[in-house]
């Protein structure tokens, strides 16, 4: 039996840039090939077909973007200053690499498929779960005063954090962005 001749995480991260930068419709079988740096035969063997590879790409991406969220959430004081760095961050990022969120790229292509589809609906419902959370936590510390109905509040806030990441992929300049960014923590006292 063969061994394989490479890294699979390393090779799956160079598709996921490959699918990020390019969207799935528009990377095709030759461009990742290419990209990660493997024959054909071994990127069917190892990952399967297109879609296949794209929902391992998804997966990893969501558990990736899952983990830094947690991470900022566990080492901000508050609640308030979890949710501002999150958008912050949102913005800070994406501006640095241009590429918008692989998740709401995918959210907005068509021809992803319909996993890809439902894999992108959990990962924004976990999203917006964690924003509800910090806002019943940031009600309880005392960071965040509105009383706003916490539902309408939650769902304020995370439809906000998704337009930022689809403004940075269009373009919208930084200060304007982070305007975006105190106007929606004002919703907050």
């Amino acid at each position: 039996m063969r061994t394989k001749e490479f890294d699979p995480d390393v090779v799956l991260g160079r598709a996921l840039d490959a699918f990020w930068e390019n969207g799935y419709e528009r990377t095709s079988l030759v461009d990742l090939v290419a990209r990660m740096g493997i024959g054909r035969r071994s990127l069917y063997d190892t990952f399967g077909d297109k879609n296949a590879l794209f929902l391992q790409v998804l997966q990893r991406y969501a558990h990736e973007r899952e983990a830094g969220f947690r991470e900022i959430v566990d080492r901000a004081p508050d609640a308030r200053q979890a949710l501002r760095v999150l958008l912050e961050t949102a913005v800070a990022q994406g501006v640095v690499l241009r590429r918008g969120c692989l998740t709401v790229n995918t959210a907005t292509e068509p021809g992803a498929g319909d996993e890809a589809c439902a894999l992108v609906q959990r990962q924004l419902d976990s999203s917006k779960e964690l924003v509800g959370e910090l806002i019943e936590r940031g009600r309880r510390d005392g960071s965040i005063s509105s009383s706003s109905d916490g539902a309408v509040l939650t769902a304020a806030v995370f439809n906000a954090w998704l337009g930022l990441r689809v403004r940075v992929r269009a373009g919208a300049g930084v200060d304007e962005l982070m305007a975006d960014v105190a106007s929606v923590l004002g919703l907050l006292d």
